[in-house]
């Protein structure tokens, strides 16, 4: 992978696969070097990328028991914002089917040679049922895969155009790291401001993604860290 001294921010939401409903406490990952991984309690996560190729798996578990899963491939082409969901499809999707599982289709108790007979040509027309089906999952999964071009795509990184007013109320977190800004001299290291605010650190990376975004602050990389300045609003 490619070294450089400036790095990109990566972060996105994750979802259910049918319902696009957030999934919160899925588990993030990529292979950077070192490799890192992100718990999205609230359904966000975030990642700072030097540029190069990565991927980014997404797990989901209930009761210890893996249920949703996704991975993207994605290249960092240079520094910037870059916008990745993930949507998360059914682990079986992904083949992760058990001997267990297989198990459960074949005869349990020793039969006569003629009801043998008959159980093996159900098991063989269940089987073949089983296969097209696992077939026609599989082939769905891929070509929804495709439409959404999860496979080796280069990201570029977004333009963020100008904030339209709307009348939406200001969340009041965010708008505590506008105030710390502001009274900063709209000027800050986003490790001052982490020092400043009761938030965790993740969570003050993914609000100032968000001020980012709506247009409110510009991040620049500096050294190890990022400096944070408060956008002229027209």
């Amino acid at each position: 992978m490619a070294t450089t001294n400036s790095s990109a921010t990566v972060h996105g939401a994750t979802y259910e696969w049918n319902t696009f409903e957030p999934l919160e406490n899925t588990i993030i990952e990529v292979n950077s070097t070192p490799p890192q991984s992100f718990v999205a309690k609230y359904g966000t996560y975030s990642f700072d990328l030097n540029p190069g190729s990565y991927t980014i798996t997404a797990k989901y578990y209930q009761n210890d028991t893996l249920v949703y899963i996704a991975e993207e491939d994605i290249v960092i082409t240079d520094d910037g914002n870059y916008i990745i969901d993930l949507l998360l499809y059914p682990a079986y999707s992904e083949g992760l089917i058990t001997e267990a599982d297989l198990a459960e289709i074949a005869p349990v108790e020793e039969r006569s040679v003629d009801s043998e007979k008959s159980n093996q040509s159900s098991i063989s027309t269940y089987s073949m049922v089983f296969i097209l089906f696992a077939l026609l999952v599989i082939g769905a999964y891929s070509l929804l895969h495709k439409k959404k071009g999860t496979e080796h795509v280069t990201y570029k990184a977004e333009v963020v155009s100008e904030p339209e007013e709307t009348n939406e109320e200001f969340p009041s977190d965010l708008q505590e790291v506008l105030d710390i800004i502001i009274a900063n001299g709209g000027r800050i290291t986003q490790k001052e401001l982490r020092s400043k605010i009761k938030y965790s650190e993740g969570k003050v990376s993914l609000m100032l993604s968000e001020l980012e975004v709506k247009g409110y602050v510009e991040k620049f990389r500096k050294g190890r860290g990022n400096v944070i300045i408060l956008k002229e609003r027209k």
